[in-house]
This record gives C-alpha cells, sequence and structure tokens, in this order.
C-alpha cells in the first residue's frame, strides 16, 4: 500500500512538474506578446499624434490645388477662344487671299 501511495505521489508530481513547464512557456509567449502589443501601441500614438495635422495639411493643399485647376479651366477657356479665332481669321484670310469671299 505504501509502494502505491508513494508511486501515485510520483505521478502526481509530474504531472504537475509538466504543467508547469507548460504554463511557463505560455506565460513566456504572453510577456513577448504584451511587449509587442506596448510597441505597437506606442508606434500608433506616435502616428496618430502627427496625424491632425497631416490632416489639416493635406486639406489646405487640396484646397489650394482645387484653386489652381479652376484658375487653370478658366485659362484653358479662353486659350481655346483665342485659338477659334486665329483659327477664323486664318480662313477668313485664306479667302480673302484667294477671292472665295
Amino acid at each position: 500500500m505504501l509502494f502505491f501511495i508513494i508511486i501515485f505521489n510520483l505521478f502526481i508530481t509530474f504531472i504537475n512538474c509538466y504543467l508547469l513547464l507548460k504554463l511557463w512557456v505560455l506565460y513566456n509567449s504572453l510577456k513577448k506578446i504584451t511587449s509587442e502589443l506596448i510597441n505597437l501601441e506606442k508606434q500608433l500614438n506616435q502616428l496618430f499624434y502627427i496625424l491632425p495635422d497631416l490632416v489639416l495639411k493635406g486639406q489646405e493643399k487640396t484646397a489650394e490645388l482645387r484653386q489652381f485647376y479652376q484658375k487653370f479651366l478658366r485659362q484653358l477657356a479662353i486659350a481655346q477662344k483665342l485659338f477659334r479665332n486665329l483659327q477664323l481669321l486664318l480662313r477668313i484670310w485664306y479667302r480673302l487671299e484667294n477671292g472665295f469671299l
């Protein structure tokens, strides 16, 4: 009977040692994951700290670009009118020169 109790206690001891080893591995894994998540949080905090300024700057540049594009469209319309008038003048001049008027 004593022999059975000793064997049974050794068996429980081995199971506990196995569980201890698995818990130690889990602890180290969780420690690494925690460290990585803390680093990620720091990086995201740095990114989002400057993000509002970047968004405002982007909005300002977009507004400037829209104004530039509107000005470009007005200038393009004027240039197209000038080229059409020049083309019309060249046709009239060609007809006058050749006597087709």
